[in-house]
Formats: C-alpha cells, sequence, structure tokens
C-alpha cells in the first residue's frame, strides 16, 4: 500500500500537468473562497462559471493535459477543445484535496465535497449525520453570500439530495426572503447542459453546476485511470464543460465583464466507491482561469 501511494504521488507529480505539487497541494475549500474575493476585486462586472465534475479523480488530468514525461502522457497532444487546458493557459490547474485535516476528517462523499466547495470551511457538524442533514447559518454557501449583495445566483444539478437535504434551507431562505437565489433539478446531464448553457445567456451572475458522469461510471464499473469507461466519461465531459466556456466568451457583453470559470471535483474514488480517507479518494483538483494565488493575497 506504501508503495501504491507513493506510485500515485509521483504520477500526479509529473511535469506540466499540474501547476503545483501533492506535497503543496490546496484545501478543496479555497473555491468558494476565490469566488468570493473575485466579486470583491473585479474591475469590471464580475461573473462566474463554476463547473462541477462529480466524482473526478486528479488523475484523470494526465488524459487531457500534456505531460512532459512520455511515460505519462504517451505521444498524445493536447486536445485544443479541452476545457481543463484551456483554463490552465489562462489561470492554472492545481491539486487539491477533501476529507477535512488529519485531525478533523469528514467523509469524501458528495454532499460534505460540494458544500465544503461552496462554503469554503469543512462541514464539521456534518462528518457523523451522512447525508440527512441540511446546511445552517453557520455554512453559507457563496450563493447565499453573493445573492444577499444583490447578484443573481444560480444551482443545478442531478442528485436529489442537494435539493431534498443539504441545500433545503438555503432554498426555503431565499425564496421567503425573496433572493435572487435559483435551484434547478435535472435528470440527466444533457438535460443539466442544456440548462447551463441558458444561465451563461441569461443574466445570471453566479452559475454552479455540477455533471454526474465520473461518479456515475465509476460507480459502476470502478474509478480509475486504468477503467476506459470511466476515462471515457472524463473526456467527453471536458468537451461539455469547454462549449460552456465557449458560450461564456461568445456573450455579446463579454468585454464589459470580468469572468473567473472553475471546474472542480468534489471527491476521487477507489474500486466502485469513495468515503475514505484513502489517497485517490481525498486528492482532488481545482481548474481555474484565474492564478490561484493571486486571487487569494
Amino acid at each position: 500500500m506504501f508503495n501504491d501511494k507513493k506510485k500515485y504521488i509521483r504520477s500526479l507529480n509529473a511535469k506540466g500537468i499540474f501547476n503545483n505539487t501533492y506535497e503543496t497541494r490546496f484545501p478543496q475549500t479555497i473555491a468558494a473562497k476565490s469566488i468570493l474575493n473575485h466579486f470583491k476585486s473585479a474591475r469590471r462586472k464580475p461573473k462566474c462559471l463554476f463547473i462541477g465534475w462529480d466524482g473526478c479523480r486528479a488523475d484523470a488530468m494526465k488524459y487531457l493535459i500534456k505531460s512532459e514525461d512520455e511515460k505519462v502522457s504517451g505521444c498524445n497532444d493536447t486536445n485544443i477543445y479541452s476545457a481543463a487546458a484551456s483554463l490552465k493557459s489562462s489561470g492554472g490547474l492545481y491539486i487539491t484535496y477533501v476529507g477535512g485535516e488529519e485531525n478533523a476528517p469528514q467523509e469524501t462523499s458528495t454532499a460534505q465535497g460540494w458544500a465544503s466547495a461552496l462554503c469554503g470551511k469543512w462541514m464539521k457538524k456534518a462528518w457523523k449525520q451522512g447525508i440527512e442533514w441540511s446546511l445552517d447559518d453557520d455554512y453559507p454557501t457563496v450563493l447565499r453570500t453573493l445573492s444577499t449583495d444583490g447578484y443573481k445566483t444560480s444551482f443545478s444539478a442531478i442528485w436529489p439530495i442537494h435539493f431534498d437535504n443539504t441545500y433545503v434551507k438555503e432554498i426555503e431562505l431565499a425564496q421567503n426572503n425573496n433572493l435572487p437565489q435559483y435551484y434547478y433539478k435535472f435528470e440527466t446531464d444533457e438535460e443539466l447542459h442544456k440548462n447551463l448553457l441558458e444561465r451563461i445567456g441569461s443574466d445570471d451572475d453566479f452559475i454552479f453546476g455540477i455533471y454526474e458522469n465520473p461518479d456515475c461510471n465509476g460507480h459502476g464499473t470502478g474509478f480509475g485511470d486504468k477503467n476506459y469507461r470511466y476515462v471515457s466519461g472524463v473526456c467527453n465531459l471536458d468537451r461539455l464543460s469547454f462549449e460552456l466556456i465557449k458560450a461564456v466568451k461568445s456573450r455579446a457583453t463579454y468585454d464589459e465583464e470580468d469572468w473567473l470559470i472553475l471546474i472542480a471535483s468534489d471527491h476521487g474514488g477507489h474500486s466502485v466507491r469513495h468515503g475514505t480517507q484513502m489517497i485517490e479518494d481525498r486528492t482532488t483538483f481545482l481548474a481555474v482561469s484565474k492564478d490561484i494565488e493571486e486571487l487569494n493575497k
């Protein structure tokens, strides 16, 4: 197991893929902090698109980004229609981690993962409560914070737990206080994708959507870079996400706006599951259109 962990870390540290190393990885919570900092510091009208790839392992990035090590990438070139490559070229692609800290771990699962990314803090209250919990006033998401400031925000997803449990209190709060915070539930990634394109074409200021493809393939056939079904799902999702980036840049008002675009995952996986403190479950990624350190000065 020790040698497998060392091998996994070496694959992540292959030159040319990530802007940082496994040893300098960022906590997943940096996503929310970066988003809020962007809205505070933007010189033009701030906008943000946050694309979620549920269950995408960090080591899947070597199929999207060409490494300088041919033993990792072979002779493949980076796809010019790659969302991850596009964001890396303008900002960066970073190794991140989920599952809390060693002295305060949390389950490496969907509910806790996305909540940590959207709240900017670990879900300490939720650690022993599984998925049957809801965010309270101690855990405001960026959607709530931004909508309270008058920005129009949207959350699009498929998994029903998001709407029935995790964010139910925020949904009720937004409705009761007429906040410009909207939630959209869908049955398939295709429906979700169409809605995200519509949201980009609308007047939404913050857009968040979660694709399920990697997680579904992982649970069905196995997480990991040796499973072609899992890898294919990640690559197809990379192409779909590039369409979203293209739609952002095609907006008639794009030159008057300051867009921050992020792609992240909520957890990794091993075998056909996740939730543990194993390195394959804990290690994730964050692609962002701006330098992460500049955003968080």
